[in-house]
């Protein structure tokens, strides 16, 4: 497994437990799009977008031009980044530290446990989370459209590739549907928060009743 990230071995009995859990499965069709949470390119142009729905997460490859060519399902509890490893694919699980190397085929190759190190939070920060790639001359980008509101987003709509004349390529769009999910729920958000303060004021402001004698 080729990684930036730092690794030592892990245990067989924690392996089988961890794909058990895990229940990776190959897909063939492409899924429903869903907003984007992490991408990497390789070398042949090949681009891995990480997503996810109510109940799985997803990863589905495309080629230079966005067209599906296969994907994985997966259960994880918390959120996970990717990235290539010649044409293989290195999920990594946040929650559990582990760095898992699939195949094609969706056949799990390699199992590693991802050290607690500063080294290894920068990586995932400035690598694993990062928002754009440059490959062959080429940069991918994930993009919101929704102005200063991409300032509360945690995932994507977009990932478009600009080659070397400008030219702009969609590879990935969830499409409108993906501002209009955001706007309902950071209006849901915003009027929470308006109420628990307004509860919380009028605790605050609530005039004392008087003691009778």
């Amino acid at each position: 497994m080729n990684t930036g990230f730092s690794t030592e071995d892990m245990e067989s009995g924690d392996q089988q437990i961890f794909l058990s859990n895990v229940k990776l499965s190959l897909i063939t069709e492409e899924p429903e799009k869903q907003a984007i949470t992490c991408f990497d390119v390789n070398d042949d142009g090949l681009v891995a977008v990480g997503s996810k729905d109510l109940t799985k997460k997803i990863v589905s490859v495309y080629d230079s031009a966005g067209t599906f060519q296969y994907g994985y399902t997966f259960d994880c509890s918390g959120s996970f980044g990717l990235e290539w490893d010649d044409h293989n694919i290195i999920l990594y699980f946040a929650r559990s530290n582990v760095a898992a190397l699939f195949d094609a085929s969706g056949s799990n190759l390699e199992l590693k446990i991802i050290q607690n190190t500063t080294n290894n939070d920068d990586y995932w920060n400035h690598f694993v989370e990062a928002t754009t790639r440059t490959m062959n001359e080429e940069q991918y980008i994930m993009r919101n459209h929704m102005g200063l509101l991409n300032l509360f987003a945690s995932s994507y709509s977009q990932l478009i590739k600009i080659d070397g004349d400008e030219n702009i390529i969609h590879i990935y769009d969830v499409g409108s549907e993906y501002n209009i999910k955001f706007m309902v729920v950071f209006v849901v958000v915003i009027l929470f928060l308006i109420f628990v303060v307004a509860k919380v004021l009028l605790h605050f402001f609530k005039p004392e009743k008087g003691i009778c004698h």
